[in-house]
């Protein structure tokens, strides 16, 4: 199996309930929202096709048993193969996807991150398949109207992320979880920005 990859590096996470994991990223290529507000642009453009024999080797050379598959959009390429190679090896795979394009994956962890761009297409703006499967949602916080696009049936943890790590948009969305606490609503920032990580 070949895939189109943007990059594969090692670094912590720095988004979501996993955040501050230490992990191997594969971001693959391509993307089928192309929101104005992404902040991995890059992974837009055709990257480098690598066989899975390849991915595995230059995993192999860190010591993190995590593995994160993000993009772009993921779910564009047929991930089957690559989750099954890396739980064979004994990873622990995470996806993180626009929730747009389903796949019958089991990976051991699915962030799903709604776009509005998806609205034309999708109700809630995803694929409702992955409102039984997917372990958090995350939505990126651009205003306060943002927040009324979250679909309010999800259960499991929803991760409200204020664009860019922007101040003021994290202190509304603050002021907005304490006059309407959820049980299952947190308020996380990019660590990784923070920090001036990869």
């Amino acid at each position: 199996m070949i895939y189109d990859i943007s990059e594969i590096f090692y670094s912590l996470q720095g988004e979501g309930l996993r955040q501050g994991i230490p992990a191997i990223f594969i971001r693959l290529s391509g993307c089928n929202l192309g929101c104005g507000f992404c902040d991995t642009k890059n992974a837009w453009e055709k990257g480098r096709r690598k066989g899975l024999e390849r991915i595995m080797k230059e995993i192999a050379r860190y010591p993190s048993s995590q593995v994160c598959i993000t993009g772009g959009e993921p779910f564009l390429q047929d991930l089957s193969p690559l989750v099954k190679a890396l739980q064979k090896k004994k990873y622990r795979v995470a996806v993180e996807t626009n929730g747009t394009i389903w796949q019958e994956i089991l990976p051991d962890w699915i962030t799903v991150s709604p776009k509005r761009e998806a609205l034309k297409s999708f109700r809630y703006a995803y694929d409702e398949r992955f409102l039984k499967r997917a372990d958090e949602f995350k939505y990126v916080i651009t205003g306060i109207k943002d927040i009324a696009f979250i679909d309010k049936r999800i259960t499991v943890p929803v991760v409200l992320q204020p664009v860019d790590n922007n101040r003021n948009i994290a202190n509304r969305i603050a002021g907005f979880l304490k006059r309407h606490p959820q049980n299952n609503w947190y308020m996380r920032i990019q660590m990784h920005k923070v920090l001036e990580m990869r």
